[in-house]
């Protein structure tokens, strides 16, 4: 490695410098009680298990369903921020014991600002979902310290903002630093639409984090929160928005791992910034220990999602796909029942079974990107190359292949249902999962190939795979998509389960305190 620039060094150094947290009188922190809290732990692990997110993302969708079942109880801005911050905090989502008590007054500011948008009744139920969506990460950010990722983020983009180009297609300046912003965004916290929609709104919009410049006049803001959703959503779904971010990768990835490297040992971290040698060495560490635990992961990602299935495709037979056979033909086909019921799950274990560890080169590469990023000349960049959109025949002909791909790939898979004797029946379901469950697993294989920044070159038995493969992709994305709308087991905690659940539980809370003070008086 070539030497360190010692401003770069000392940027990442502060980024990664501990914040201290303010000193809380014991009597002014919010607590909640053990027992309380391992019923509420327990719950959330059985939920989080059939509506499967990312770990990072788990605390802001508690945060967005608890926000929702709230409100059909009251509107009360108070008294939804009191029993948001309590169980957040039973559920293990923030520290027991240690956040002030005001904390609960600042929820409740962000609250305001949601509750005010949502009586204007401005915008399509898309937009009040949005707004939704911005106070979960705007609430997420202010009950959790955010302030490191604030500096790491600063740090690449200082370092890749200028390094992104393009050729082949115009942009304005403005708007290709800001797809490179969004990029460093996605590829170093994996930001999803609504915290990156809070994080421009907050960069861009700053009236919006200043409720009491218009909160006496907050329909004009209303009516500008509209036009500001549009302005912010054409950014996320920007047609070269994924160029960017695979661009920007290579740098995040090697920057991800460099902060792993120095956490091991956060006090000696500038003493192991000044030996470029003994810096590779744990680079290279971090980084195989980070193949073997994706792919644990991917693993552990894979069984749950085996046995959900498993026991999903089981309850589906014996309550659709049993008894419609059994009225139309008269008869059920066990041979069918058992092929539809094993093939998901099967699937899943394949595709975890053909997960590779990344390379020597690969471990190369972000070490050459650790180098990049810390030396005085920096990040080599990357020039994004637009093609043209093809137009008139040539458009016209591949737009045809495309098509003839899906008519493809679907005819082989019904001839060969047919050719087993399947039902009509039989067949719409055993699409229905090969479809989703397909894009489930390549959804989850993406994720296990987070550290993979060395891409292989493609051999003529994987392109045929995807040539036969990207129909049924594409039609598991569009019924994923549809169908997390209607998922019926979430529906079924979310409103059956969860909410005499947590009643219960505030119950017993509230009890809990009244015999505290009933003990505290026999002193």
């Amino acid at each position: 490695m070539d030497a360190f620039s010692a401003g770069k060094v000392d940027a990442l150094v502060q980024a990664l410098a501990p914040q201290s947290l303010p000193d809380v009188p014991e009597g002014m922190r919010l607590n909640v009680h053990t027992t309380i809290s391992k019923v509420a732990v327990l719950y959330e692990k059985i939920r989080n298990a059939i509506d499967y997110k990312d770990d990072h993302l788990l605390r802001k969708a508690a945060i967005l369903r608890i926000i929702k079942r709230q409100l059909t109880y009251t509107s009360k801005s108070d008294e939804i921020a009191r029993n948001l911050v309590r169980e957040l905090i039973a559920a293990r989502y923030l520290p027991n014991n240690t956040l002030p008590e005001s904390v609960v007054q600042d929820v409740q500011g962000i609250l305001e600002k949601f509750l005010m948008m949502r009586r204007e009744r401005v915008g399509r139920e898309r937009h009040q979902t949005w707004l939704l969506g911005i106070t979960a990460a705007e609430l997420e950010e202010l009950m959790t310290d955010h302030r490191r990722e604030k500096g790491l983020l600063q740090f690449l983009f200082e370092q890749l903002g200028d390094k992104i180009t393009l050729s082949g297609a115009e942009m304005e300046e403005t708007e290709r630093r800001l797809q490179v912003y969004i990029a460093c965004h996605r590829a170093l916290f994996k930001a999803d639409d609504e915290m990156l929609s809070y994080k421009l709104v907050r960069a861009y919009y700053r009236s919006w984090m200043q409720p009491e410049t218009w909160g006496a006049h907050h329909r004009e803001m209303a009516l500008q929160m509209v036009g500001i959703h549009e302005t912010i959503l054409r950014q996320l779904k920007h047609p070269y928005a994924q160029k960017f971010s695979t661009a920007v990768k290579p740098w995040a990835t090697s920057l991800r791992v460099l902060v792993e490297a120095l956490d091991e040992k956060p006090e000696d971290a500038r003493v192991l910034l000044g030996k470029p040698e003994s810096l590779l060495a744990a680079v290279t560490r971090v980084s195989e220990r980070n193949y073997q635990e994706a792919k644990q992961k991917l693993k552990r990602g894979m069984v749950r999602a085996m046995i959900y299935l498993f026991i999903t495709k089981t309850l589906f037979a014996i309550a659709i796909e049993m008894p419609f056979e059994q009225i139309v033909y008269k008869h059920i086909d066990r041979f069918a029942l058992l092929v539809n019921i094993l093939f998901p799950p099967i699937l899943m274990w394949i595709v975890a079974s053909l997960i590779r560890v990344p390379g020597k080169d690969n471990t190369e590469r972000i070490a050459q990107g650790v180098n990049e990023l810390l030396t005085a000349e920096g990040p080599l960049g990357r020039e994004i190359k637009i093609v043209p959109k093809r137009r008139g025949l040539s458009g016209f002909f591949f737009q045809f292949i495309y098509a003839f791909t899906f008519a493809l790939s679907f005819g082989l898979v019904i001839w060969g249902l047919w050719a087993l004797k399947f039902t009509a029946v039989s067949m719409g379901i055993f699409l229905f999962f090969l479809c989703v469950v397909s894009f489930f697993a390549f959804r989850l294989r993406v994720s296990a190939r987070e550290y993979v920044i060395v891409e292989k070159t493609a051999s003529t038995g994987a392109l045929m795979v995807d040539f036969f493969a990207l129909p049924i992709l594409r039609a598991g994305q569009w019924l994923s998509n549809s169908i997390s709308r209607i998922n019926v087991f979430i529906f079924i905690f979310d409103f059956i389960i969860e909410a005499p659940l947590k009643l219960f539980l505030n119950i017993l809370e509230e009890w809990f305190a009244f015999m505290k003070e009933r003990k505290e008086e026999l002193q």
